[in-house]
């Protein structure tokens, strides 16, 4: 049997860091693969889902303050 091919390309499974991590680290790790906006989105999905939770945020002399994130208890299991 004939099977159609979806298009587009393969959605990028993210393998969160351990500990709290911000966006911009998770951006470095995934390199080129993704933009920053698709790795927040990915973030919020995952903060809706209960996968991730919001630690709290980081406060730089300039610049907008950085969300820190780390993974749930229940996605450590």
């Amino acid at each position: 049997m004939n099977e159609k091919k979806k298009r587009g390309k393969t959605p990028r499974v993210i393998m969160w860091p351990e500990g709290v991590f911000t966006a911009d680290m998770v951006h470095q790790n995934v390199a080129r693969d993704l933009s920053r906006v698709s790795v927040h989105t990915k973030i919020n999905n995952a903060v809706s889902s209960g996968d991730l939770e919001r630690v709290g945020t980081v406060r730089l002399q300039l610049g907008r303050p950085k969300v820190q994130y780390r993974r749930t208890q229940m996605s450590d299991e």
